[in-house]
């Protein structure tokens, strides 16, 4: 998990530079990565989340030591120039539910 706190106006500039460059995507096509989505808070804040479940810590690694993870920087420092970038978290999965799966 990787928190952003930018300002409320920025966060739709954020997403478009996600959705365009297709950084989600790329991070699950290069990598073994299984999920991963981009949210903001609903408050306005400005606080964003991005979020992706990887099968384990090595896998997550291999997108941190992707060469494609930094190709968006330039533009993304940009709009983070201001921003509070919380340090990424590993979090351990004990169990999930989806409503098409079965209990993991």
């Amino acid at each position: 998990m990787l928190s952003l706190r930018s300002t409320p106006e920025k966060v739709e500039p954020i997403f478009e530079i996600y959705r365009t460059e297709q950084i989600l995507r790329e991070s699950l096509t290069l990598t073994r990565a299984v999920a991963s989505e981009i949210s903001a808070a609903v408050d306005g804040s400005g606080e964003i989340i991005v979020t992706a479940l990887w099968p384990d810590e090595a896998a997550y690694q291999e997108w941190i030591d992707h060469p494609n993870r930094g190709r968006t920087a330039p533009a993304l420092k940009e709009l983070l120039a201001d921003a509070e970038i919380g340090v990424g978290r590993l979090y351990r999965v004990d169990h999930g539910v989806s409503k098409n799966s079965e209990p993991q």
